[in-house]
């Protein structure tokens, strides 16, 4: 079985469970703080998928959210792995929330895959082979106006209202656009951006298997992800995240918010 179609049937099982499941408040516990949580499911879903993986690659590395990095790696092949992006939403809601893998060889994009897991919508892109949901071919919007524009991103609290070095720039890109939206999943919220249901996303926080499974899918689609200041979105480190429909928007937002000129 080839690395593509494995992860495709691991994903959709480790779905499968995740959609029968019932959580449990004992199943729950706080990592960081009262907003960064983990449950009995996101360790289990990440320990199935990496069995999975590495039973059948063993020289393979993995990434993954909840347990530390296995590096094997002669293969030069490496896997990252969000096993529930969205936890908050899985907890209180029971959807919103994702599977997300991206397979890289060294710096070299090979697939991404991320499910919605309760719309049992596998979203996925190969490298040089566009951008999918489910069956269906997928692609940015063509939007690149500023007050044509919807903004996702996964927190509003900071985002918007906690001080960082970019939150002006982004609340005067909140008053011109159009409207912004939170899901609160990184990888999901990416894949709209892919699917054209919104057109830029912008993300103070994000881990490499938050987003490097969804960056894959995003530029197979004609997008493209950088870091908040602008430069190249690393692989391997926490970053911030700024993902576009289209390069002409990433030049208007620097020249309109970053250098100070232009009007809407």
């Amino acid at each position: 079985m080839e690395r593509f179609e494995l992860a495709r049937d691991a994903v959709i099982k480790a779905g499968e469970a995740l959609r029968q499941c019932h959580l449990d408040k004992s199943e729950v516990e706080r990592k960081s703080g009262h907003q960064d949580l983990v449950t009995y499911w996101d360790r289990e879903t990440e320990q199935f998928l990496r069995r999975r993986i590495l039973s059948a690659f063993p020289q393979d590395s993995v990434v993954g959210e909840e347990y530390p990095p296995e590096e094997h790696s002669p293969s030069g092949m490496t896997w990252y792995l969000d096993p529930i992006d969205g936890t908050t939403n899985f907890i209180n809601q029971h959807r919103n929330y994702a599977i997300s893998v991206g397979c890289w060889n060294g710096g070299e994009p090979l697939f991404g895959m991320v499910l919605d897991v309760e719309r049992q919508c596998l979203y996925w892109g190969k490298h040089g082979g566009g951008a999918w949901r489910n069956q269906t071919p997928i692609h940015v919007s063509d939007r690149n106006r500023i007050p044509e524009l919807l903004v996702t991103t996964p927190g509003i609290q900071k985002t918007f209202l906690e001080d960082h070095p970019y939150r002006d720039w982004l609340i005067r890109l909140a008053r011109d656009v159009r409207g912004v939206r939170s899901l609160g999943s990184v990888a999901l919220e990416l894949c709209e951006v892919a699917a054209g249901e919104a057109d830029l996303f912008a993300a103070l926080r994000s881990s490499p298997w938050d987003h490097n499974g969804a960056r894959i899918i995003l530029e197979e689609a004609g997008g493209a992800a950088y870091s908040l200041d602008g430069g190249p979105l690393p692989l391997q480190t926490k970053s911030t995240v700024l993902a576009v429909n289209d390069e002409k928007l990433m030049e208007e937002l620097r020249k309109r918010y970053w250098e100070g000129q232009g009007e809407v």
